[in-house]
């Protein structure tokens, strides 16, 4: 039982009340999480700018993150462990999770030491004669983390530690079913020297405790991960701070008729059903060109046969329970509502408990929401394409655009789909899903702006001070 309080100027402290924490898989408890009073959210800030007014020396910065991902390997399983009770996130996937998100202050603690500094040649202009002049990178202040419950170790470690390593003071809000992981994280960097104030973690009411940060002027920059709704409106109440989102999609994958059919089975298999299906980038619509598409259809069936359902704690699992009930819902409503509009569900889709079975669908409309929403599950559709005019039009036929793939074994091929496909990262030969801690990440249209990936946000966390010496 973990009893989680809020984590405001380097002090553990009780709430206005508390809500309990229950294990996804098994109904037990698992604990309970404080929730904030009003004045919490302001506390935090006023937390936040006396650590930023004080400072934190680069080369701390960089022992404190390296210190903290070598805590997170030493309670690696203790962390994977509560990952899986709280969001039901199979263990495999969260010891993968744990491993990622150690990399990510690891990055984040090398790159403390890589900010960007250059002269600037002022006599390039006859004014500018006898002078010298240099850029140094400063912390933008005080940045607002608001980060979801699919991955809630290594996205919380995504917002935070590249703000540290920038010398940014963070006020974290982590998703409502995820905060014991959070309060875990916060205490790895409080133990590896973290400076009082540097990370405030407030628990409770998302709209009262993110609409106090909007409201504050000391927050520079509000950091989201969730879905476009929400992302695009935090935006549109706070158009004078700098907004950081990644947001949703419904990623998209072409198949072309000389693709290694058998590896890019193997990627739709892995891209969609991988964490159950909850990520952003998670697969849900492929278009196959029809030469292949019944063979293809055929393999992706067949590998989908594999896929083991169930107890997220046993170490064969990859798909288990959804987040919530509303959830498992949703998802197997969506998929009734595909085939009573002419989709064929080839295998999965029905509801065991809290888990929906992987789900794989062919030819449905494009306006079924399997097709036009982000589904957030373990359902993928099988669309069947005349040729590649057909499907980067298709593929591209979306308001969203995060990570997109094609498989294909023609190199110009590749490479058209590289330049048309309308999105953040393209892959070629590669499962749409893949991320690493270090790559630029972020999409575009409604998936949002700006890029993670620590060397990325750690620019978009310091700001370039111009020094001008007349000598």
């Amino acid at each position: 039982m973990r009893h989680q309080e809020l984590y405001i100027g380097g002090r553990w402290t009780a709430g206005a009340s508390r809500r309990e924490v229950r294990d996804r898989w098994t109904g037990e408890p698992l604990g309970t999480v404080a929730i904030a009073g009003p004045d919490d959210p302001r506390r935090a800030v006023d937390a936040a700018a006396e650590a930023l007014r004080l400072g934190f020396p680069t080369h701390r910065r960089g022992e404190v993150l390296m210190r903290a991902a070598q805590l997170l390997r030493e309670r690696a399983e203790e962390l994977a462990a509560l990952i899986t009770a709280e969001t039901g996130k199979p263990i495999t996937a969260a010891r993968t999770e744990v491993s990622r998100a150690a990399l990510t202050l690891s990055f984040a603690g090398e790159e403390s030491h890589r900010l960007p500094a250059a002269a600037v040649p002022l006599d390039a202009v006859e004014a500018g004669a006898g002078m010298l002049a240099l850029t140094v990178a400063e912390p933008v202040g005080i940045v607002a983390a608001i980060t979801p419950f699919n991955f809630p170790l290594n996205l919380v470690a995504h917002k935070i530690a590249p703000a540290l390593a920038a010398g940014c003071p963070v006020v974290l809000k982590p998703a409502e079913k995820t905060s014991l992981v959070a309060g875990m994280l916060v205490e790895v960097l409080a133990e590896a020297g973290l400076p009082a104030g540097y990370l405030n973690l407030v628990t409770g009411e998302p709209v009262d405790i993110v609409a106090a940060w909007q409201a504050d002027p000391r927050v520079e920059i509000l950091t989201f991960t969730g879905s476009s709704r929400v992302g695009w409106m935090l935006k549109g109440q706070s158009p004078h701070k700098t907004h950081i989102l990644e947001l949703g999609s419904n990623t998209a994958m072409v198949v072309a008729a000389d693709a290694d059919l058998e590896r890019a089975a193997d990627a739709v298999v892995q891209a969609a059903f991988t964490n159950s299906g909850q990520a952003c980038i998670s697969l849900q619509r492929v278009y196959v060109a029809s030469e292949v598409a019944d063979r293809f259809a055929r393999m992706v069936v067949g590998l989908t046969a594999r896929v083991r359902t169930g107890d997220p704690r046993d170490p064969s699992t990859v798909v288990g329970p959804l987040i919530d009930d509303n959830a498992v819902q949703r998802v197997h409503q969506w998929v009734e509502e595909a085939v009573a509009a002419g989709a064929q569900l080839l295998t999965g889709g029905t509801v065991d408990g809290s888990i929906v079975t992987p789900a794989v669908l062919r030819d449905a409309p494009a306006d079924a929401s399997v097709v036009c929403e982000e589904v957030f599950g373990p359902v993928v559709t099988l669309l069947t394409v005349a040729d590649l005019d057909e499907a980067i039009r298709l593929a591209n036929d979306s308001r969203f655009g995060l990570n997109t793939a094609i498989f294909t074994r023609d190199l110009p091929t590749a490479l058209r789909y590289a330049r048309e496909g309308e999105a953040g990262s393209v892959l070629v030969n590669v499962p749409p899903s893949f991320r690493a801690e270090h790559m630029p990440y972020g999409g575009v249209k409604e998936s949002g702006q700006g890029r993670e990936g620590v060397p990325y946000a750690v620019a978009e966390f310091t700001r370039q001070k111009l020094v001008i010496l007349s000598v």
